[in-house]
Formats: C-alpha cells, sequence, structure tokens
C-alpha cells in the first residue's frame, strides 16, 4: 500500500508542566526578592520596661495590605547570666485583645576547660516577635509586660528591661518563599528530566555490534512515537558516523529510509582516544496504529561496540521538533 511522507516541525506534542512548574518558581523567586521591600516601617523605638508591669506604646495606625502580615519586632537587652520573659500584646481601640506571644529571652557566658586547653563561650537568644494579619485597617495598641526576670541562680532583678520594638505592616515572611522556591524548582528540575521518558517503552535492545532491530505495535494519529539510537564505538572511531534508520509494517514492507549523521562525543585517556558516545533522537507519526519494525545500521560498522535502540509510543517532547509523519493511504 502506498505511504504518504510528510516531515515538519511541530510542538504539537509539547508538554506544559515543565514550563507551569518553570513559571512558578519564577515568580517565587520574584517575590523572594521583592519581600524585602514590600514592608513599610511604621516604628522604630526603644522602651524601659518595669518587671510584672505593661508599657503601652502610642496607637499605631494600620492599613490592611493585599498581601503580607504587621509584624513586631522585639529584642531585649541583658546582661550575661540572666533571663527575662515578656508577653507583647496587641489590642484594638476599644481594649480587645487581638493577638499575643510571649518571648524568653535569655544571655549566657562562662569559661570552658578540657584537656589542657580552656577558653570562654557566650550564647544568647534576645530576639522575639509576632506576625499578625490585620484584619482592617485600624489603630491598634502595642503592650509589653514583662512577667519575670531574673539571673541564671533564679535570684529576681528589680531593674527596668530595655526592649527595642519595631513594627513593620504588609511585611511577607521569606521562610515560606524559600520552601516554596525550593519545592517548584526541584520540580521543574524532575519535569524537565521525565519529559524524554514518558511514554510506554515498546521497544529496547541492546547488542555489541552495529545493527539492531525490533518490532512493535504503536502508533496512531494523536500518539507521538520517539526513537532514540544510543551508540558506543572503540578508540579507532572515527568523529562521525551515519546511522541507517529503515522503518517497516506490519507486512515487513519499508515504508521509510533515511539516514543521520551522529557526531560522537570522544573520551581521552594519556591523550589517545579511549571510546566514543553518540546519540541520535528522532520523533514520528505513524498512521493507522499497527506493528511496526524500526532497524538501524551504523556506518562504518568496524570500530563499534554497542548499539542500543529505544522506541517510546506517545512520547512528549519539551520544545517543537522535527516530525516524520507516515501515513498508510
Amino acid at each position: 500500500m502506498p505511504v504518504q511522507v510528510q516531515t515538519q516541525r511541530s510542538g504539537r506534542f509539547m508538554d506544559p508542566w515543565p514550563y507551569l512548574t518553570l513559571a512558578t518558581a519564577v515568580v517565587m523567586l520574584l517575590a523572594l526578592i521583592n519581600a524585602g521591600f514590600v514592608g513599610k516601617t511604621l516604628l522604630a523605638t526603644s522602651l524601659n520596661v518595669d518587671p510584672e508591669e505593661a508599657t503601652e506604646l502610642q496607637p499605631i495606625q494600620v492599613e490592611k495590605t493585599p498581601i503580607g502580615a504587621l509584624r513586631i519586632d522585639t529584642e531585649a537587652t541583658i546582661p550575661d547570666n540572666q533571663w527575662v520573659t515578656y508577653e507583647i500584646q496587641l489590642r484594638d481601640r476599644q481594649g480587645n485583645l487581638l493577638a499575643s506571644g510571649i518571648k524568653q529571652a535569655w544571655n549566657e557566658s562562662g569559661t570552658w576547660s578540657e584537656e589542657g586547653e580552656s577558653g570562654t563561650w557566650q550564647e544568647s537568644d534576645l530576639v522575639g516577635g509576632l506576625d499578625v494579619r490585620p484584619n482592617q485597617s485600624e489603630p491598634i495598641t502595642i503592650a509589653i509586660q514583662v512577667l519575670d526576670y531574673t539571673n541564671t541562680s533564679g535570684q529576681e532583678i528589680d531593674q527596668p528591661v530595655p526592649i527595642t520594638v519595631t513594627v513593620q505592616n504588609g511585611v511577607v515572611d521569606g521562610r515560606y518563599l524559600w520552601a516554596g522556591l525550593l519545592g517548584t524548582a526541584s520540580l521543574a528540575l524532575l519535569s524537565l528530566i521525565a519529559v524524554p521518558l514518558t511514554g510506554a517503552q515498546v521497544i529496547e535492545k541492546t547488542i555489541p555490534d552495529s545493527d539492531v532491530g525490533d518490532r512493535a505495535v504503536m502508533g496512531g494519529s494523536d500518539r507521538l512515537v520517539r526513537v532514540t539510537v544510543d551508540i558506543t564505538s572503540d578508540e579507532t572511531s572515527p568523529k562521525a558516523l551515519e546511522v541507517e534508520l529503515f522503518v517497516k509494517d506490519q507486512n515487513g514492507e519499508q515504508i521509510y529510509t533515511n539516514s543521520f549523521p551522529v557526531k560522537l562525543s570522544l573520551s581521552k585517556e594519556k591523550g589517545k582516544v579511549d571510546e566514543g558516545t553518540g546519540t541520535l533522537t528522532l520523533f514520528f507519526l505513524l498512521e493507522p496504529r499497527s506493528s511496526y519494525g524500526f532497524y538501524v545500521e551504523v556506518v562504518p560498522d568496524g570500530p563499534i561496540d554497542k548499539t542500543e535502540l529505544v522506541v517510546r509510543d506517545g512520547a512528549k517532547t519539551l520544545i517543537p521538533v522535527q516530525v516524520v509523519h507516515l501515513k498508510t493511504i
């Protein structure tokens, strides 16, 4: 039966998923870059808070923002070997509690000695804070109350605690953006790797020679066939080879043949060629769906150590590719 042969570039079988995940990763990256610029500082001040007393700041007008949150950052300043526990409160204009958080801040130091060596150490955790998503634009009041202030021995200290307060509105938490960026970038990378492996592997044959071929049921008007030929040659190999490909129909009649140049990647050891490797990838539309045979001959055949033929039915691509359309009419 006559066969119509047409070759054209087509993006019909492109897989959009890698580009969607890549676009999402780019959006996450842009959001991460912009996160440091969207917040607006409403207040930056320092205050001394007496133990067991609450100190209120002047009301602050907070505007509801489409993204980000209201962030209250605090940092206590205390000498070595002291602990302080304080509470941050947010109240509306009626005095109702909107949110609160408790921070236990500490600052410790000491000396160490081990195997004849000694030195000093210092550790601290002084920074606290609170993130709140405003439901509406309104004035709010921030109050800070010291609940407990002692030294490391547990002795109470009756002195005011200096605490720095910074208030920003519209702040985006970069930790979640980093997680989103890493997640979407990983998905994009996996998608890029996975696309060449899509489709059912209907032929997979490897021989230690230059001629390989096999037959399987494949094709159809909506199923792209990916044909991959991997070649391994010895040290006598030229820089390029010719791959002759033959396609046969269900009756064994040849319906397509062509020759394709394949450049080899030559690996060298001590300045001499050790082996050469090359890959040829072709795409076909075969109509109707039926049994087809793919056969490969590599020329010259002398230096060929191994030839592998892999055919996938129902493949996807990352970019538009040249497709050979074979249609029995």
